[in-house]
């Protein structure tokens, strides 16, 4: 608590502040943000706020998490709007239709609006409103948003920096407090170019993290990277002597045992500490069911299956079949009285693809997504998948994406009440952040492998299992049975790699039972009997085909030519 009245004293005294807050995951940064913005709107009441965000799913955190400090109805008399992208309000239609009283489709129907409005822009109100139900990603925010600004006097604007460059003199013409929040993923020329263009700028608070994922710029060539200001900002603003600084350090999102963990592998090693906000009894959701943890009290399953990873030819990124299979039995044991809280986090996108189709093929309604886009978001529990081994079969060269401590910290601090973390330790072990979090974690609990998972499978063998059991059974026990199908049934739904019992038989992998390295067997596939081709043609044996010499022309209806023949275009026949 300390730490959050240190970050708004800072801001809001005397002159002009530029405050930067070190904020690690589950600190609470959006609930101190929005006790900010409150702050500001009682304290100084001509001064009007811009709250902005790289990414729409933080700006709609951060709408909610205001409403339920202001209240509803004292928010919406402060005269706060939300802008969202077309994109946004077609991927996030649920989770922003609990913001719709804060949004533009409804303030353009308020009637003190529609009074000062002229009847030319009703067309285009109703345009606005019938594309934002049928067809979200087609609506006209920016010209709306400008419309708006003509006749009412908003206080507080949401917006992501995209969408503000857009409205220095409409909706934010007159901003004097910024609030930017994951600034992270915010490139130091757009905070720059944000605080340019508003003239009566004087609190500026910027909310961050510089241990975890930043702007991604691989795709730019090396001399572009660096001196540019296309970094993150939060690089220049912790160098800065000019920034008042600020950390929170108390974790609510996470398990005490999580916290102590994460705070070992990826902040104790920068001289940062993370403590536990929450008690273990709050964070029971999996140390307190029937599911069989290694240790029963710490809330985290190391377990070390090594397998072969594959290349997708078109993307180059990489899978598992071993890891693909672990994480299906990990989740059809969790699924039955947890589905609705867990989350697949894989660091390759291939991994994520095959998974996906996986789960969709046992009709089990999983979250699967990358770790790069799931930062700022969290779950109750995360089954981690890192695809990459140091199995002889494979070569190892690019193992820079896996080692990456940003990434790796992301990854480890999604979860709220328990974790699984599927992948080769030894491998894994060459990067700093995941060393320090197996030496952490092997601490309170120790690391299981292909024996615990068959141990698994036969005390959680149910009904609901036998249907991922096609998946499991021919990769975690043995060889599989040859499936009894049609001869051309496998052409259909090919397309997709792994596992799955929807693929040809040749695209099945074999186990390999000492250490689960998965490879493809095909001294099995030559000695099985080729399929005969069909004997149909043998009732046309020995005869000779020859052209009836009645031909007919297809062009011009006679007889004795084709119509390549026909020459009635020249007047002939």
């Amino acid at each position: 608590m300390r730490g959050r009245k240190n970050t708004a004293r800072m801001l809001l005294g005397d002159g002009c502040k530029l405050v930067y807050q070190q904020a690690p995951p589950g600190v609470g940064k959006t609930y101190v943000a929005s006790i900010v913005v409150a702050l500001i709107l009682a304290l100084f009441k001509n001064m009007k706020v811009a709250v902005i965000t790289s990414a729409n799913l933080p700006l709609a955190k951060l709408v909610n998490e205001l409403e339920q400090i202001l209240g509803g109805d004292e928010m919406e008399s402060s005269s706060a709007v939300a802008f969202f992208s077309g994109y946004a309000k077609d991927k996030y239609r649920e989770l922003l239709a609990n913001l719709r009283r804060h949004m533009l489709v409804t303030k353009l129907k308020l009637e003190e609006i529609e009074e000062k409005l002229m009847k030319s822009d009703e067309k285009d109100i109703d345009e606005y409103c019938t594309d934002f139900e049928n067809r979200p990603k087609l609506t006209r925010e920016k010209r709306m948003a400008s419309l708006l600004s003509e006749v009412s006097d908003l206080r507080i604007v949401f917006a992501t920096s995209t969408m503000a460059e857009d409205m220095f003199n409409t909706s934010l013409r007159g901003v004097s407090a910024m609030i930017f929040d994951e600034a992270t993923q915010g490139s130091f020329v757009v905070l720059a170019h944000l605080m340019s263009r508003f003239p009566n700028l004087e609190k500026v608070l910027v909310t961050g993290d510089q241990f975890q994922l930043g702007v991604h710029l691989e795709d730019l060539p090396q001399v572009l990277r660096e001196g540019y200001g296309l970094e993150s900002m939060v690089e220049q603003l912790v160098v800065s002597p000019m920034v008042k600084q600020n950390r929170l350090v108390t974790c609510y999102r996470m398990h005490p045992t999580l916290v102590k963990v994460v705070s070992f592998a990826a902040y104790e090693q920068h001289g940062e500490l993370l403590e536990p906000g929450r008690g273990e009894n709050e964070r029971s959701l999996l140390t307190g069911s029937n599911f069989p943890l290694p240790v029963q009290s710490c809330p985290i399953v190391l377990l070390d299956i090594v397998g072969n990873c594959r290349q997708d030819t078109i993307t180059h990124s990489s899978t598992n079949d071993a890891h693909t299979a672990s994480a299906i039995l990990i989740v059809s044991a969790l699924y039955e009285n947890f589905a609705r809280n867990i989350v697949v986090i894989c660091l390759y996108v291939f991994q994520k693809d095959c998974l996906r189709r996986e789960f969709e093929a046992l009709n089990m309604n999983v979250l699967v997504v990358s770790v790069d886009g799931y930062q700022a978001q969290e779950s109750d529990l995360i089954v981690l998948v890192t695809t990459r081994s140091k199995s002889k079969f494979e070569n190892n060269e690019n193992a820079e994406f896996l080692h990456d401590s940003r990434r790796a910290t992301v990854a480890l601090s999604r979860a709220k009440h328990g974790m699984v973390v599927i992948g080769d330790v030894e491998s894994l072990s060459g990067g700093s952040v995941w060393q320090r979090f197996f030496e952490k974690a092997s601490s309170f609990t120790k690391i299981v492998g292909i024996n615990y998972l068959k141990g698994l499978r036969r005390d959680l063998l149910n009904t609901q299992l036998v249907t991922a059991d096609k998946t499991i059974a021919g990769v975690l026990e043995g060889p599989r049975q040859q499936q009894q199908r049609p001869n051309e049934t496998w052409r259909q739904n090919s397309s997709a790699p792994g596992p799955s019992s929807r693929n040809r038989s040749e695209d099945w992998f074999e186990n390999d039972f000492n250490n689960l390295n998965m490879k493809t067997n095909t001294e099995f596939y030559r000695n099985q009997p080729k399929r005969q081709a069909p004997d149909s043609w043998r009732g046309w044996n020995s005869r000779t085909f020859v052209r009836n010499t009645d031909r007919t022309c297809f062009n011009c209806g006679k007889a004795g030519h084709f119509a390549r023949e026909c020459n009635t275009w020249r007047g002939k026949y």
